[in-house]
């Protein structure tokens, strides 16, 4: 079933989002899903490094997955975000404008 649901949120391109998916399931099943998905990326984060793991469950059940196609911004300049993106796979180009005077 995991492996189905992780098939399910990389077709998220397509239309189908997680929460969904997820929605109809009980609780119990969302939290250990979740944790399948979300808890190992987070756990090795710099970012979360001493941080308990009653907080490092509590954010996994928040979670969802994204992907981004090839040359998709994620965030844009001088744009304010709401969003903390943990990158599992992949890769990222940083690029920034500076204005010249």
């Amino acid at each position: 079933m995991i492996d189905h649901l992780t098939l399910m949120h990389r077709t998220d391109s397509e239309g189908l989002q997680q929460q969904e998916t997820l929605e109809p399931l009980p609780t119990a099943i969302r939290s250990a899903i979740s944790y399948h998905l979300f808890y190992s990326p987070v756990d090795e984060a710099y970012l979360f490094h001493g941080v308990s793991n009653d907080l490092l469950f509590q954010l996994v059940f928040e979670m969802k997955a994204e992907y981004f196609p090839p040359k998709e911004d994620a965030i844009l300049q001088n744009e304010a975000s709401t969003d903390l993106y943990i990158l599992v796979t992949g890769a990222v180009d940083f690029i920034s404008h500076r204005n010249e005077t």
